[in-house]
C-alpha cells in the first residue's frame, strides 16, 4: 500500500512539469548550418554558402515559419540572361520566389532557392516541395512557411536555402550574417549563421609546386608558381599587377611560358553562364589591349603580370616558366629567391623558386644519437647523400666510410633516387672498419640518397663522439660525426684508505651506475676485476640501492669459489632494469702480495653484462651465424669483414667498460719476528720462547699427523690474528705475500691459489677447526720437528 501511494506521488509531479512546459516547444530542436563560407568582394553579385536548416522530427506543425534576413542593403537577385553584373541583375520578387521552392538542385530555376529533398543521409524527409512556401518580404528578406507535413513519420526535417546570388553591399566588410527569425509557438529555432565573409581588398597567395635544382638553366624541369586570389579581383587590374624578381646572375627566359586556369576564372567565353576562361599574351605589347586577360612577359630578372581585366571570380592559375644563369659570378649558390613586388596585396614578399648550384655532391648526418661502448647492434645517425644538381654523382664511382679503431661496422644499409643508387660493394682492409659504397645510373633530377639505420660494435670504455672519415672517388671527403658514445655504466669510490702489503685492508665502497636503463645486460654476468696481486680478502656484499635491475644477490662469488683466482668479484644479473640502476658494493677486504707496487689499486668493470662484443654468444646471435668461433671471418651482407679474436672476442685486447680507485697501497707490513714454538700431544699448555700459554683444544695425532687448532697453529707460524679468516668452510691464512687457503673435508691445499695435495684432511673437531700443523707451517716457511718420545712439534720461525 506504502508503495502505490508513493508511485502515485511521483506520477502526479511529472504530470504538473509537462503542464509547465510551453506548448509545442517541449522536444523542439534544431539547427541551422552554413556548408560553405566563402570569402567575396562588396558592390557585387556573389554566392555565398548554402545554409542546412535540419529540425528534430514532430517539432514543425502546419502553419510555423521563419524568416531569413540577409544583411541591409542587401539583394536575393537573379539575371535573366545568365549574365553577372549589377546592371544586369533583378531583385527577386513574388514570382520569382514562388517558383524557387524545388525537391532537387537540378530543377531550379533561380540562383537563390529552397531545396525539400526526399532524402538526406539516408533519412526520408517529413516535407515535400509542395509543403514550403515562400513568401517575399523585402529585397534582403523571405519568409519560409509549413503548410503541410506530407510525411510526419519521417526521420527528419531537412531545408536547404541556396544563396546562388546575392548583392553584396558596397563598402561591406566582414562576416555576412544570415538572420533566421520564428515567431513564439514556431518550432523553427531563431539563430544566426555566418553564410560569407566580406574582403574589400583582396589578397593573392603564390605556392611553388615545383623547385627544381639545376646548374644552367631549368628546362629539364621547369618552375611551377600557382597564384591565387581569395576573392574576385584580388590581381588588381594594372600594368604591373605582380611583379617577380630574381637576385642577381639571374634571368627569366622568355620562351616555353604556359598560363593554366586551375579554377575560377575571368570571362564566360563557352557561354555555360560561368566565368571559366583567362585570355593570356605573353607579348608585352598586349598591356592595355581588353582582348588578354592577362600579360605574362619576362624582363630580364623581372617577371611581370600586367592585368588588362579584373577576374569575375576568384581565380587560381598555374605558371610554367624557366629561368636561367646569366652571370656565373653573380648567381648565388643555394636557393633561388624571388621578390615578390606590384600593385596586388600579396601574402608574401618573397618566394624559393628554385636550388642553385655546381655538380657537388653533400654529406651529412640527420641526427646525433647517443650510442653504448662495448655493445652491439648500436644505430648511428642516418647519413644522407644529397647532389646539387643531377647528375652530380657520377655512375662506377666510390663512396668510403672509415670508422675510428674502436669501432667496427655492424649493419650496412643502400639506397635508390631519382635513378641513381648507392650499391654496398664491400669491405676495403681486414679490420671491419671501412665500408664501401659504388654508384650506379645517373640521376634524373637532384638525388637524396640517406643510408638508414646502419649499426656498428664498439670497443669496451670508448667515449666520446664516433668520428667517420669520407672518402673514396666520388668526390666527398671529410670527416661526419654520427653519434656520441658512453659507457654503458660508471664506477665511483666512497674513499681510498691506504692497505698494506701483507695485512687484510678495507678498501673503500663501490658505486656502480648505469647510464641509461637496460644498459647491464640480463642473463649476463658483471664483474669487477683487481690488479694482479690484490685479492678479495672475503665476498663483499652487493646490493642494488636504487633502480629496478635484478641480480642474482646469492650467487655473487669471487673467482676462487669456482676457479684459481680471488681477483674477481662476479655478480650475476638476473633481470635488466626499466630505470636507471644502481649497484652498491660495501665491505670490501684487499689482500695485497709483495708483488703490488705502491699507488693506485684501480678497480676494473667488466663481463659480458657491459661487453657484449667480447662474449661469443652474443656476437654469434648479432651476425646471424651460430658456428663463428675464435679467429673466425665475420661477414656482412656476403661480405668479409674482420676477423675475430682469441675466445671469439671482436675487440680482444679490451674488456674494461669503467674503472675507478678505491685503495692506495702505501708500504709493506712489518717484518716477522723470529719464534720457537713447542706443542704437547693430549696437552693443551704450549711454549712460546719458552713462554707458556694455554688453548682451549690439545692437539692429537690422527693419520700419522698431528693436528692443532686453527687458530693457535697459525699464529705458531707468524699469522697475525686479524689474517686468519674463515667464509664457508673455508680457512684462510695470509703472511707476507703468502696465501694459504684449506677447505674442510678436503685434502688440497691452495698456496697463492695452486694446490697442492695434502696426505691428510682438514677437519672440524668438538667445535674447532683443526690442521694438519706440518702442512701449514711448511706453506708458510717454518721448519717443524717431532720428538715421538716427548710425543712434542717444535716449530722453528
Amino acid at each position: 500500500m506504502r508503495k502505490s501511494r508513493k508511485l502515485i506521488a511521483i506520477l502526479a509531479v511529472l504530470a504538473l512539469l509537462v503542464t509547465m512546459l510551453p506548448v509545442g516547444t517541449a522536444f523542439a530542436a534544431g539547427e541551422y548550418t552554413a556548408l560553405q563560407t566563402p570569402t567575396v568582394n562588396d558592390d557585387k553579385v556573389q554566392e555565398l554558402g548554402t545554409v542546412k536548416v535540419d529540425i528534430t522530427p514532430g517539432s514543425i506543425k502546419a502553419g510555423d515559419s521563419v524568416t531569413f534576413r540577409l544583411p541591409e542593403d542587401f539583394q536575393f537577385v537573379y539575371d535573366e540572361d545568365g549574365k553577372n553584373g549589377p546592371e544586369q541583375d533583378e531583385v527577386m520578387g513574388q514570382t520569382q520566389w514562388d517558383d524557387a521552392v524545388v525537391s532537387s538542385s537540378v530543377y531550379a530555376d533561380y540562383p537563390n532557392f529552397i531545396e525539400v529533398p526526399e532524402r538526406y543521409a539516408g533519412d526520408y524527409n517529413c516535407l515535400s516541395a509542395d509543403d514550403v512556401k515562400v513568401t517575399y518580404l523585402d529585397e534582403n528578406e523571405i519568409k519560409i512557411t509549413v503548410n503541410n507535413i506530407e510525411n510526419p513519420g519521417a526521420d527528419g526535417i531537412y531545408l536547404f536555402l541556396h544563396l546562388g546570388a546575392v548583392y553584396i553591399d558596397s563598402g561591406f566588410d566582414g562576416d555576412v550574417k544570415l538572420v533566421a527569425d520564428a515567431p513564439s509557438g514556431s518550432g523553427f529555432p531563431d539563430g544566426t549563421v555566418v553564410v560569407g565573409r566580406v574582403s574589400s581588398e583582396g589578397k593573392v597567395s603564390l605556392e611553388v609546386t615545383n623547385v627544381p635544382s639545376f646548374s644552367n638553366d631549368t628546362t629539364g624541369d621547369p618552375i611551377k608558381i600557382r597564384i591565387k586570389e581569395d576573392v574576385s579581383g584580388a590581381l588588381e587590374k594594372d600594368t604591373e599587377s605582380l611583379k617577380l624578381v630574381l637576385p642577381s646572375g639571374f634571368e627569366w627566359m622568355t620562351t616555353d611560358i604556359n598560363v593554366n586556369l586551375v579554377w575560377g576564372g575571368w570571362r564566360d567565353t563557352d557561354g555555360d553562364g560561368k566565368a571559366d576562361d583567362v585570355e593570356v599574351s605573353t607579348d608585352k605589347n598586349d598591356v592595355g589591349d581588353s582582348d588578354f586577360d592577362l600579360v605574362v612577359y619576362p624582363d630580364d630578372d623581372e617577371l611581370i603580370i600586367a592585368v588588362n581585366n579584373e577576374s569575375d571570380e576568384a581565380a587560381c592559375i598555374e605558371l610554367t616558366l624557366n629561368i636561367e644563369v646569366e652571370d656565373e659570378t653573380d648567381a648565388q649558390p643555394g636557393d633561388v629567391t624571388v621578390k615578390v613586388r606590384g600593385e596586388s596585396d600579396c601574402d608574401q614578399s618573397e618566394i624559393v623558386v628554385a636550388e642553385y648550384g655546381e655538380y657537388e655532391t653533400s654529406i651529412s648526418v640527420k641526427d646525433v644519437p647517443t650510442v653504448m661502448a662495448g655493445m652491439t647492434e648500436q644505430e648511428i645517425g642516418d647519413i644522407v647523400i644529397k647532389e646539387s644538381v643531377k647528375g652530380s654523382l657520377v655512375s662506377g664511382r666510390t663512396i668510403i666510410l672509415t670508422l675510428p679503431s674502436n669501432a667496427k661496422w655492424g649493419k650496412i644499409d643502400e639506397d635508390s633516387d631519382s635513378g641513381v643508387d648507392l650499391e654496398f660493394a664491400g669491405f676495403p682492409g681486414t679490420d671491419g672498419r671501412s665500408a664501401k659504397w659504388k654508384v650506379d645510373g645517373e640521376s634524373t633530377e637532384a638525388a637524396e640518397l640517406e643510408l638508414e639505420d646502419m649499426e656498428v660494435v664498439l670497443e669496451p670504455g670508448f667515449t666520446g663522439d664516433l668520428v667517420i672519415e669520407v672518402s673514396g672517388t666520388a668526390g666527398l671527403s671529410g670527416e661526419i660525426t654520427v653519434a656520441k658514445v658512453v659507457t654503458p655504466v660508471t664506477i665511483t669510490a666512497d674513499n681510498v684508505p691506504e692497505v698494506k702489503i701483507g695485512t687484510v685492508s678495507d678498501a673503500g665502497d663501490l658505486t656502480i651506475t648505469e647510464t641509461v636503463d637496460g644498459a647491464i645486460k640480463d642473463d649476463k654476468d658483471l664483474v669487477i676485476d683487481l690488479p694482479e696481486g690484490v685479492r678479495f680478502a672475503s665476498t663483499p656484499k652487493v646490493e642494488v640501492v636504487e633502480g629496478d635491475l635484478d641480480i642474482d644477490e646469492g650467487g655473487v662469488r669471487t673467482k676462487a669459489d669456482g676457479g684459481t683466482d680471488d681477483n674477481w668479484l662476479v655478480i650475476p644479473i638476473d633481470g635488466k632494469s626499466s630505470e636507471p640502476s644502481t649497484i652498491k658494493v660495501t665491505g670490501i677486504q684487499y689482500i695485497c702480495d709483495r708483488t703490488v707496487p705502491e699507488g693506485d689499486i684501480v678497480v676494473k668493470v667488466k663481463g659480458a653484462a657491459v661487453a657484449e662484443v667480447n662474449d661469443l654468444e652474443e656476437v654469434r646471435d648479432y651476425y646471424g651465424d651460430p658456428n663463428l668461433d675464435a679467429y673466425d671471418k665475420v661477414e656482412i651482407d656476403g661480405f668479409e669483414a674482420f676477423q675475430l679474436g682469441e675466445d671469439g672476442k671482436i675487440f680482444p685486447k679490451t674488456s674494461t667498460a669503467a674503472k675507478t680507485v678505491n685503495a692506495k697501497v702505501t708500504t709493506p707490513a712489518p717484518g716477522e719476528q723470529k719464534a720457537t714454538v713447542v706443542f704437547k700431544v693430549g696437552d693443551t699448555k704450549f711454549t712460546v720462547n719458552g713462554a707458556e700459554q694455554t688453548m682451549d683444544v690439545a692437539p692429537y695425532i690422527k693419520n700419522g699427523r698431528t693436528y692443532i687448532p686453527v687458530r693457535y697453529s697459525a699464529q705458531a707460524v707468524g699469522v697475525a690474528p686479524e689474517n686468519i679468516l674463515f667464509s664457508g668452510g673455508k680457512v684462510t691464512l695470509i703472511k707476507g705475500d703468502k696465501v694459504v687457503q684449506f677447505t674442510i673435508g678436503s685434502n688440497v691445499m691452495l698456496v697463492n691459489g695452486v694446490g697442492v695435495t695434502m696426505d691428510v684432511k682438514a677437519e672440524i673437531t668438538n667445535g674447532r677447526t683443526m690442521l694438519p700443523f706440518r702442512w701449514v707451517a711448511q706453506a708458510l716457511g717454518a721448519q717443524v720437528n717431532w720428538d715421538p718420545t716427548e710425543q712434542t712439534v717444535t716449530m722453528t720461525l
